[in-house]
């Protein structure tokens, strides 16, 4: 895969060569040599370096020269944001027509502003230019010119097949009821014909475990039985290869030197008029059972395949009511927990008070995850069992050491996901766990951020929402509510794990960086920064004293504070998202009030916090181009006359009717 930030600075670059930089470009750029050049050269060499990254990233992304290489290119990714971003902002500044005469007097020196913007552009694409050519050059010194061109293409059983499939106890805790209907649609159904049954969920939610179980339950209904673990990197002809030796396991012939039609042949002469049940386990495409459903015999006798697949829109290209298995309940998931937990204890004897309430603590942070609890079960089951071990290690635990086969399963997802849909999901990590996300702030949060690419047809936030949909049907999110006249989602949430990955990706690539104490603060500063500072505890961390830069630094896009916000006294030219969430907020710090330094704000919300006053100051009408104001949950009841006359201003959420 490409890394997600090239791809997105890629995009969004060019979605601003269309706009507003494009016109300014077009006007004056002429007066500046080589502006429009630069600006052309800078694109062109985007697309090379995500070309690159393609082929260097599937051949070799575990090898450090590698990773060095992708950390240098994202490095330079970031300064053409940067140099992006700063000119839009000065465009922007340049371009408001404020209202009055003495004002508009101001129009006659904007020429020679824009071309000192323009100056300032051109030079910074130019020094990039330069960046680009070392990292071209630092292409050989890091070695990344000489990988394994052979590596790409060996075929690897996924993680999650080694560990499942290695799994002596094969029980289906809280999946009794999930089992029983599998198993009626796969011998009870009257259906003669060949049929497809197909069970859809994200990784480790225990699909194979489920699927095994009922194969074991049903296999003796069918005279013909295949398993093919299928993994993302489908290969026909190993499936075939894989089929045919289980149709015929003791015939000595060699079948891997047949071809293609005739290894389909004989499976299809072993299988016809034979009742079978096929499994295809962990399919990723469509494409595998557009493949192979012609290879299997359709004699109306009552013949099944069963699916299993982490996508919604793949398992229904072969059967239309896919099986969407759900997460454990707390019950049964305290109960697989303590089994695992402790292996060999008898099932006449009851677990110790103490640590049964203590795994209903453990439970609810797997949130009904099959395999996290076993993960962790198995930890538990090296400890101590008494109450300050288990206590120890709930404190401790760290998924992604200690947990890292599950989050590896996860990352398989986000690997496959595309460019657009990278950032997307990376965005979930300014959340809190487990919270409920309002969709219609995260689609405005989406388009400010340039999220959501310009080009095409349709509105941003159909886009959006076709986002949400394709993330929802990837297991990615779990929907919560959708809206019953439309069928859009209107509240999502993401599991622990998955925004744990998203975390950890967001973190890595410097694209997000979540705060929950000051260590968590990084040498560079953040595009994107999210302050969860709903304890006592995490708050003590950070002094009222230092303004928000000083931990997030200048250049920051996005700000979210959820429990108290920080101070902001630095004007901040790039922040286009302001979100607070469960806290009091103070907007003066002496006579002026902190929003009159964020001229470039776009999205502005406040959520379940009390306000001065119970109103919004005068000096919002600042916000020039603020385009969704969120007042969910306070007491706002009307807004300033400023902000009225803001024609920018798109959607206001949520605003309290007067009961006058």
């Amino acid at each position: 895969m490409a890394d997600a930030v090239v791809d997105f600075v890629k995009q969004k670059f060019e979605d601003a060569l269309k706009g507003p930089v494009k016109d300014a470009l077009l006007k004056e750029g002429h007066f500046l040599y080589g502006v429009n050049d630069n600006a052309e050269v800078v694109q062109r060499e985007l697309g090379r370096i995500k070309s690159f990254l393609k082929d260097a990233d599937s051949k070799s992304s575990s090898e450090e020269r590698v990773r060095n290489w992708i950390k240098e290119v994202r490095s330079v990714a970031y300064s053409i944001e940067d140099a992006v971003d700063n000119f839009q902002a000065d465009i922007d500044s340049i371009n408001y027509k404020e209202p009055g005469f003495f004002n508009a007097l101001k129009k006659l020196v904007k020429k020679p502003t824009l071309l000192w913007a323009l100056h300032n552009f051109g030079n910074e694409l130019e020094a990039i230019q330069t960046r680009i050519k070392e990292i071209s050059k630092a292409k050989t010194d890091f070695g990344v010119n000489n990988l394994d061109d052979g590596s790409s293409g060996k075929f690897r059983l996924p993680m999650e097949r080694l560990i499942l499939t290695n799994n002596d106890e094969m029980e289906v805790i809280g999946f009794e009821s999930d089992k029983e209907h599998i198993i009626g649609r796969l011998i009870h159904d009257e259906n003669s014909r060949r049929s497809v049954v197909s069970i859809v969920g994200p990784g480790g939610i225990g699909k194979t475990t489920l699927a095994r179980t009922v194969y074991n339950s049903v296999k003796d209904s069918f005279e013909i039985r295949i398993w093919l673990s299928v993994s993302q990197e489908f290969n026909l002809i190993y499936l075939l290869k894989k089929m045919h030796e289980q149709l015929q396991p003791v015939k000595q012939r060699d079948h891997h030197e047949l071809p293609e039609e005739n290894l389909i042949r004989e499976i299809q002469a072993s299988m016809k008029d034979k009742k079978y049940l096929v499994i295809l386990d962990d399919v990723w495409t469509e494409d595998v059972w557009y493949q192979l459903k012609m290879v299997y015999p359709e004699d109306k006798n009552g013949s099944r395949v069963l699916i299993t697949s982490r996508f919604v829109n793949v398992a229904k290209a072969a059967d239309p009511k896919p099986y969407e298995l759900p997460y454990l309940n707390e019950e049964h998931s305290v109960q697989l927990l303590l089994n695992k937990a402790f292996p060999f204890k008898d099932s006449n004897e009851s677990y110790p008070k103490d640590l049964s309430e203590l795994a209903k603590e453990f439970a609810k942070k797997c949130g009904g995850l099959p395999l996290q609890l076993v993960v962790l079960g198995s930890l538990l089951s090296t400890k101590s069992p008494d109450f300050q071990a288990w206590n120890r290690l709930m404190r401790s635990i760290d998924w992604v050491t200690d947990g890292k086969h599950c989050v590896d399963i996860m990352a398989t997802s986000y690997e496959q996901l595309p460019p657009h849909l990278k950032s997307c999901f990376m965005s979930f990590s300014v959340f809190p766990e487990d919270y409920e996300i309002n969709a219609q702030s995260l689609i405005s949060y989406w388009s400010v951020e340039g999220f959501i690419p310009q080009e095409g047809r349709g509105t941003m936030y159909d886009k959006a929402q076709g986002y949400l949909d394709e993330l929802a049907q990837r297991c990615m999110i779990q929907v919560t509510e959708r809206n019953t006249t439309t069928g859009n989602i209107e509240r999502c949430r993401v599991h622990t794990l998955l925004r744990i990955l998203a975390v950890q990706e967001a973190r890595e690539k410097n694209f997000i960086t979540v705060f929950w104490t000051q260590e968590d603060n990084r040498k560079e500063a953040a595009r994107h920064a999210s302050f969860h500072l709903y304890t006592p505890e995490m708050q003590n961390n950070f002094s009222e004293n230092k303004d928000i830069t000083e931990y997030a630094g200048s250049n920051v896009r996005s700000l979210m504070f959820f429990g108290k916000i920080l101070p902001i006294r630095s004007r901040m030219k790039l922040l286009k998202v302001l979100v607070v969430y469960h806290t009091s907020v103070t907007f003066y710090d002496g006579k002026h009030s902190w929003l009159e330094n964020l001229i470039s704000l776009r999205h502005l919300e406040f959520r379940e916090c009390t306000l001065e006053n119970d109103t919004l100051p005068e000096s919002i009408n600042c916000l020039h181009y603020l385009e969704y104001l969120d007042l969910t949950d306070t007491k706002i009841v009307d807004l300033p006359k400023s902000i009225k006359c803001n024609e920018a201003l798109k959607l206001v959420v949520n605003l309290v009717e007067s009961s006058s």
